[in-house]
């Protein structure tokens, strides 16, 4: 994996080589968006879930360029937005609309129904609704967005230090043991 990501992981060389990123290359050569660390990574899962989860799309993309001033690892970023795919879209939004509905109190306020039904074609009816259930959407997105950040970065912060100290303790035992 290893001769892998060396093999593809661009260079100083090969960021100099591209006229477009040349403006960038001091940036883009920051060890800190290509090497594993403690401080890149937690930025990069907390980067990747929060962008992932507002933008269902092109969120990859996203990732990677604000990767460059948060100092974050830039594959990891990339990574941690595949969680947010076809397949889990369905169920975050729907906890995104229900956690929406909770924080704003809409519980009581839901669209009316009978409304609903005067409106005269499907696409009316289906915009209505629409419309009615975007406030809540966009806030339990954003409370979903931040909360996945704030558990990623938290989660990786600790597994990379208890990572670290497994490390450290197997090799006091080696030490030890000569």
């Amino acid at each position: 994996m290893r001769a892998w990501l060396k093999a593809h992981l661009p260079t100083r060389e090969t960021i100099d080589s591209y006229r477009l990123l040349r403006p960038f290359a001091k940036q883009l050569s920051r060890p800190d968006l290509w090497h594993l660390n403690h401080r890149s990574v937690p930025r990069a899962v907390a980067l990747g879930l929060g962008i992932g989860i507002v933008i269902p799309f092109m969120h990859i993309v996203l990732a990677a360029i604000l990767a460059i001033p948060v100092r974050a690892n830039v594959w990891v970023a990339g990574a941690f937005t595949l969680l947010v795919n076809p397949l889990t879209i369905p169920p975050l939004y729907w906890a995104a609309y229900r956690i929406g509905l909770w924080e704003l109190h809409h519980e009581a306020l839901g669209p009316n129904p009978a409304a609903a039904q005067e409106a005269s074609s499907e696409l009316a009816r289906m915009l209505f609704w629409l419309h009615h259930a975007s406030g809540p959407i966009a806030m339990g997105i954003a409370t979903l967005a931040i909360s996945a950040a704030a558990i990623g970065y938290a989660t990786s912060a600790i597994a990379w230090r208890l990572w670290v100290r497994g490390k450290w303790r197997r090799r006091h035992g080696r030490r030890s043991e000569i």
